[in-house]
């Protein structure tokens, strides 16, 4: 290990001498003076000889502990040194520690934030104007330090028995179900929850409030409510539908019941990101959850039937298994994007989820075309490094990436390769390299050095198709925005059609670095990245473009859509010009797909915006000439339904 990086790991990372194996956490909130006292005990593992524990710990008062050994001894703790720029709390102790099982016992208090972050306060005002405060909880990435004392990183997992106790009449949760209450005779109750499987720090949840819980509905033995503040409980009904039917539709897919005993998704009313996947406990930003379905448009559903979709898919890829350090949040987060977009097309087929998502990859695209971009993974040393992994390249481009390599090996080796790593590596931690193992391991194609090339470089190929005597030669260079050579190259994982016709076989191909030779029929279209899953740009020389524009109906709405968006992504790159892409929007007067027809408008702005005066004119007769028969079909009066072209 190079001098930077033990000098990173010693900075962001804690010492090993001492991990633990459970916490049991109680949590007093008192909401109207808006702080917290607490107690723990932590199971530890001691391995080696230690003289202080350093935990994590940040915004705490701390009082001197003791921890108990197997035998009974008691070693006490003497003083509590609080770091707080480096937010760790150094336990110091009156004599050392041999290695072997010892109990950690700690007390300590702190307040409820109003950052949104850590152990914090939510407001909402109650149908009388009042305003009304609930106390909930954020933790990731590195925030569970500001609610108790603990070993704040991923790879650290334990279990955990949370007990809260709160005024009588609040409603309390957390990541398991309550299994016990009693009053403590002073107008609270003492509310005990199940042990959760081991699982990291980031992932406790607590949520206590003047809040209403939806009846459960049963999915396979698994209650599934939604909490919400009083008075929004019509709005829960989509969210629980979604909800029902991704619970099962993971389980099937992942081939493992669900990790938890009970699910409850809460809205939460001040809330920094749009939900967090607390295991059996995921919060949400309350408009990603709550929606009344008789007045929402189905942009308004769907985004909440992403969201419902998306985390409900952590439980399993996220929780069940984690990355190991936060270098891996791109997987994280790239996967559950890929399986909330394969669960809502199964939950709502006709509003064709994957094809809304290839506009949606087109900002990834242009992103990723810059010379500045980013690879998907890179050397991540403290959490806050993991930040800029937050963006359309994590998400978009890495669901993408998915997608492409689930295509190429096809959709039951895929699964299989995904069910492998998650019986593997549950309750456990990995790497990113192990699920490309285990994919290799399911189909025994070489995934990982087709991945590396993905998630280690930035940006993208471009294909340039090309017709030959009796065959069709494809060859890749990075396609950038400025046109500049770069000698950047993939192990290009894409489909491919020869002949038009959506419905005939497709051939899986991976294009080395060096292009490839494939054998075509002479005079037939092709379709390099057939479905247009790949995440790739594709150049067809003239003939073969032509070949395609004459047989636009025989292709997928899909295809078409990126056919167009490729064209314009060329031109504005200086590798096509105008009229050619002019050329290409002539032969989709016909077109009746809204994608497409954004695809197509948005090069003609462009184009419109760079002329003026009589060719200016010259241009706008054409594009009036070219979108006749659409506004023809369309009219200018409102139909059923509104949507279309």
């Amino acid at each position: 290990m190079a001098v930077t990086e033990e000098r990173a790991e010693a900075r962001y990372r804690l010492p090993r001498g001492a991990t633990p194996t459970r916490y049991d956490l109680v949590l007093e909130p008192d909401l109207e003076a808006t702080s917290f006292v607490g107690s723990e005990e932590v199971a530890l593992e001691v391995r080696e000889p230690l003289d202080e524990l350093v935990l994590n710990a940040v915004e705490l008062e701390i009082e001197p502990g003791e921890l108990v050994a197997a035998d009974g001894a008691v070693v006490r703790v003497t003083e509590v040194g609080l770091d707080e720029e480096a937010q760790r709390a150094h336990l110091r102790l009156e004599r050392a520690l041999e290695p072997g099982p010892y109990r950690l016992r700690l007390a300590f208090r702190g307040r409820l934030n109003d950052r949104m972050r850590g152990f914090y306060r939510s407001t909402y005002r109650d149908a009388e104007g009042v305003e009304r405060t609930i106390a909930t909880t954020q933790f990731e990435s590195t925030d569970a330090r500001r609610a108790f004392p603990c070993f704040d990183e991923p790879d650290l997992k334990a279990v955990f028995g949370v007990t809260l106790v709160v005024p009588e009449g609040l409603l309390a949760i957390s990541n398991e179900r309550e299994v016990s209450r009693e009053p403590t005779g002073d107008g609270r109750v003492r509310i005990r929850f199940a042990d959760t499987i081991p699982m990291s720090t980031y992932l406790v949840a607590f949520v206590v409030g003047p809040l209403e819980a939806t009846d459960p509905v049963d999915v396979d033995g698994v209650p599934l409510r939604v909490i919400h503040a009083p008075g929004k409980g019509h709005l829960t009904a989509f969210a629980l539908e979604v909800g029902a039917f991704a619970l099962r539709f993971f389980a099937d897919y992942y081939g493992i019941p669900y990790p938890g005993s009970k699910l409850d998704m809460v809205a939460i009313p001040d809330f920094a990101q749009g939900a967090m996947e607390n295991l059996g406990c995921i919060t949400y930003r309350e408009a990603a959850i709550l929606v009344d379905p008789a007045a929402a448009t189905q942009d308004e559903l769907q985004r909440v039937a992403d969201t419902v979709a998306h985390e409900i898919a952590h439980m399993w890829f996220g929780d069940l298994v984690t990355m190991r350090w936060w270098n891996g949040i791109w997987l994280n987060e790239a996967f559950a994007t890929f399986m909330e977009l394969l669960c809502v097309d199964a939950f709502r087929p006709a509003w064709d989820r994957w094809a809304l998502h290839a506009r949606s990859r087109s900002v990834a695209f242009e992103f990723d075309a810059l010379g500045a971009t980013r690879p998907i993974e890179y050397p991540v040393r403290s959490p806050e490094d993991a930040n800029g992994m937050f963006d359309v390249l994590t998400y978009v481009k890495g669901a993408s990436v998915l997608r492409m390599l689930e295509r190429y090996l096809g959709p039951e080796r895929f699964r299989e390769g995904i069910r492998r790593y998650l019986r593997e590596h549950a309750y456990g931690n990995t790497e990113t390299s192990d699920l490309w193992d285990a994919l290799e391991a399911a189909s025994g194609e070489p995934v990982r050095a087709v991945m590396d090339s993905w998630i280690w470089q930035g940006g993208y190929p471009l294909l340039s198709v090309s017709a030959g005597d009796g065959e069709v030669a494809l060859d890749q260079r990075r396609f950038r925005l400025d046109g500049a050579e770069d000698p950047t190259r993939w192990h290009v994982p894409v489909l491919i059609r020869h002949g038009a016709v959506a419905a005939e076989p497709v051939e899986p191909v991976l294009v080395p670095p060096e292009g490839i030779r494939l054998p075509h029929p002479v005079g037939a279209p092709v379709v390099v990245n057939a479905g247009g899953h790949a995440f790739v740009r594709v150049r067809y020389d003239a003939e073969l473009r032509d070949r395609l524009t004459r047989r636009l109906g025989d292709l997928t709405a899909i295809e078409r859509y990126q056919l167009v968006d490729d064209a314009w992504a060329a031109t504005l790159a200086g590798a096509e010009r105008a009229d050619a892409f002019l050329d290409l929007a002539r032969a989709f007067g016909e077109e009746t797909d809204l994608p497409v027809w954004q695809a197509l408008l948005l090069g003609l702005g462009w184009c419109d915006r760079a002329l003026e005066g009589p060719p200016r004119e010259r241009f706008r007769a054409f594009v009036r000439e070219l979108v006749r028969p659409a506004l023809d079909r369309l009219g200018w009066e409102p139909g059923e339904g509104g949507g279309g072209v």
